[in-house]
């Protein structure tokens, strides 16, 4: 077992028709996770009508995830990887360079299989 990250972004001001792409979209999330050197297991997802896309990744690391809002230019993304050998940021940074975001709020969280006494 080992300790795990989890970062949680907010995108804002993002490039609405990619937001809109459910295949692009599908592309970025896995072209990203490759680059994080994540092993993906399946990416699943939906479009919504009248827009929007979730996707979910579920990686032998643990998983990410992707929701927009086109109409708001609003992405939300979780990329959570157990173990050492994932390069999270990196899978932040060009997501949020790719998805063309002006703005983000990019949190932190440290997963640790045991608490701490």
């Amino acid at each position: 077992m080992s300790n795990g990250r989890h970062l949680i972004l907010d995108l804002y001001d993002c490039d609405p028709g990619i937001l809109d792409d459910y295949e692009e979209l599908q592309r970025l999330l896995e072209a990203s996770l490759v680059m994080a050197k994540a092993t993906i297991l399946r990416i699943i997802g939906e479009k919504f009508k009248p827009q929007g896309v979730t996707l979910l990744a579920l990686l032998s690391e643990s998983h990410a995830s992707i929701h927009t809002w086109p109409c708001e230019g609003y992405c939300a993304i979780d990329l959570y990887t157990c173990g050492e050998k994932t390069k999270t940021h990196k899978a932040a940074e060009f997501l949020k360079h790719r998805l063309k975001a002006k703005h983000c709020e990019q949190k932190e969280v440290q997963r640790k299989v045991f608490r701490d006494k």
